[in-house]
């Protein structure tokens, strides 16, 4: 080998030397910026990556608070509910023999659910095709069948151990007391983000305050996902929503509710209200409406059922809103009760119609009391002629006419009402006729009469329970205005009890309690005109008169019986209130031994009235 050859294997050698030299410096680098890249830039992922094999984050959400009776009856809670479900492919029976064994079991259930007017026998054949139908129409391993399934009739299909037959568990809105102040409580449904929500009456009203909170926890976990411990310590009472108390009580929500329904059945109407409450500080005792609905089923009740008609119905009251009409003319001093009427022998011609009594009996010269106890159209008009219309629509305005009550419930809202008043609209607002409001502000407005002119906030909520603390946030009276004084509510108190004891439904009276009260029989409003033959028929007074423990209307949509609301509301209202003396331990404040002068109405309809 040449001394050449020599040196270029040498030189070969250097090279490769260098070259490893330098690979194995370049492989150092890059590995070196690897773990830079991973131990440094990525360290925070990695970790999280890390600690999401052994810990993983559970959103937690507390319970709805629940909703009270005054007298410390549940009336909407919270318990377990099921979901039944089929895993078609673990069953050792026919789809159609597993439901045939599960199907008696759940006949209750689905007949609770339904208000369709099916059979029993419908009902359970229409349940097997449907889950047949979803059973045979997917290849899911998981078919739900039938939700909101209750603990006992659970535990029931359980112990016919049925393979490939279970039930998921989830927490629901419980009505304890079923249909009772459905349309004062609401119910809960889905938003649009399918989470549980409030809608109508309390229940929507006051989602903020009853809507569970919900926090996130961490917790440790096993190699297969599984929960094995807490790293925080969530309380979930904490979570909880608030309670709610309402004012009603049980009793007396019970009652008037038995007592509307048979009131209504009696008298063959097609609606009916009782509202109740206290005039000193604005608390429902009860408030009922009928026809209701079922909250834990509301899904199977019309919509229209879902509002307060109390709240959101608008209606012509009729001769119940002459006291107030009365009670403008008495506090502004242009009437007093011996005010005679010196355009009262006949109906009225104004702006080319003729406004008439509803008996087209008159009587000239009528006094004002005497107007109010006949219900004399002709009376309240020219009480109304003398205020003129800027001074009656004050006063409406001052009884909270056409405003929102600012109760809590969803439905409270503001009604139509004028900015000014023709002749004619003038006459007919002042018997009742030809303005619009609602029963709540009704006897708000009445409540003003029978606490000295005071008109107080009604509520529904005698208060709300932190069940963090334990602490119950009562709720507080409110006076709103004084739309009339003492003395005026004094007086106009007198013309009511003449007017409830010698009024065309006088046959009705207590004869234990005195009352100060007014009937009422309005003409539905339809297009054009009014309906001839479909009234509402209502009473609203206050009892025991002269140191009153609660003002009440009874209001009843298109009797057939009678139309009159001597014949129909107004003995209801007795009925009712003679029960409300007794719950209430309102002691009689009229002598036992009064001869009572009055005699029954008689059977034509031109001897009977408003």
């Amino acid at each position: 080998m040449t001394r050449s050859e020599k040196n270029k294997q040498a030189h070969m050698r250097r090279w490769r030397a260098h070259s490893m030299i330098a690979l194995f410096c370049l492989v150092c680098l890059g590995i070196t910026a690897r773990l830079y890249y991973w131990q440094i830039i990525q360290s925070d992922s990695l970790k999280a990556v890390a600690q999401n094999q052994y810990q993983r984050e559970v959103t937690t959400s507390g319970e709805r608070g629940s909703i009270f009776t005054s007298d410390n009856h549940v009336l909407v809670g919270n318990e377990p509910s099921y979901r039944l479900f089929i895993r078609p492919q673990e069953l050792t029976l026919p789809p159609a023999e597993v439901l045939q064994t599960i199907t008696p079991y759940l006949t209750p259930l689905l007949i609770a659910q339904n208000t369709g007017g099916e059979t029993p026998e419908e009902l359970t054949t229409a349940f097997q095709t449907n889950a047949l139908e979803k059973i045979s129409a997917t290849q899911s391993n998981w078919v739900a069948i039938i939700d909101r399934v209750p603990q006992e009739i659970k535990d029931t299909i359980a112990s016919e151990s049925l393979t490939g037959v279970g039930f998921d568990q989830y927490i629901q809105r419980s009505y304890k007391e079923a249909s009772m102040a459905a349309q004062v409580v609401g119910f809960v449904g889905k938003n649009k983000e399918g989470d549980d929500a409030g809608y109508f009456g309390v229940e929507g009203a006051l989602e903020k305050e009853l809507q569970g909170k919900s926090e996130t926890e961490t917790v440790a976990t096993d190699a297969l996902g599984k929960k094995i411990g807490s790293v925080g310590f969530l309380n979930e009472e904490k979570l909880r929503g608030r309670d709610i108390v309402l004012t009603i009580r049980r009793d007396i929500q019970y009652m008037a509710e038995t007592q509307l329904k048979q009131g209504m059945r009696r008298y063959g109407a097609k609606e009916g209200e009782v509202l109740i409450m206290n005039p000193h500080t604005g608390a429902i005792l009860g408030w009922a409406t009928y026809p209701n609905y079922n909250p834990q089923y509301f899904y199977a009740y019309p919509s229209e059922y879902y509002k307060n008609p109390s709240l959101a119905d608008m209606y012509e009251p009729g001769s119940t809103f002459k006291v107030l009409t009365v009670a403008a003319g008495i506090d502004a001093g242009v009437i007093t009760p011996e005010t005679s009427c010196p355009r009262c022998s006949g109906p009225r011609n104004l702006g080319g119609y003729e406004l008439k009594t509803w008996n087209e009996v008159y009587t000239p010269g009528i006094t004002m009391n005497q107007g109010l106890a006949k219900s004399d159209n002709t009376a309240m008009i020219y009480i109304a002629e003398l205020l003129g219309s800027e001074r009656l629509l004050s006063y409406l305005t001052s009884f909270g006419i056409g405003q929102p009550i600012g109760i809590d419930m969803q439905e409270d809202t503001s009604t139509p009402f004028p900015e000014k008043l023709g002749v004619v609209e003038l006459a007919t607002t002042s018997f009742g006729q030809g303005i619009g409001t609602t029963s709540m502000q009704l006897v708000r407005a009445v409540s003003a009469i029978a606490n000295t002119g005071q008109m107080v906030q009604p509520r529904i909520i005698e208060g709300v329970i932190d069940t963090t603390t334990g602490e119950r946030i009562p709720a507080r009276t409110t006076t709103l205005s004084t739309p009339i004084s003492a003395q005026t509510a004094t007086t106009v108190t007198e013309m009511m009890v003449n007017a409830a004891g010698h009024g065309e439904a006088q046959w009705t009276r207590s004869r234990t309690h005195t009352v100060a009260g007014k009937t009422g029989t309005s003409q539905i409003a339809v297009q054009g005109g009014y309906d001839e033959d479909k009234t509402i028929a209502s009473f609203v007074g206050f009892a025991p008169a002269y140191n009153p423990e609660f003002v009440m209307l009874v209001k009843l949509s298109e009797p057939t019986t009678s139309t009159w609301a001597s014949e129909t509301a107004t003995p209801l209202w007795y009925d009712i209130a003679d029960q409300l003396f007794l719950l209430l331990n309102i002691p009689p404040d009229l002598d036992q031994n009064t001869v009572f002068d009055f005699t029954l109405p008689a059977s034509d309809s031109a001897s009977v009235g408003d």
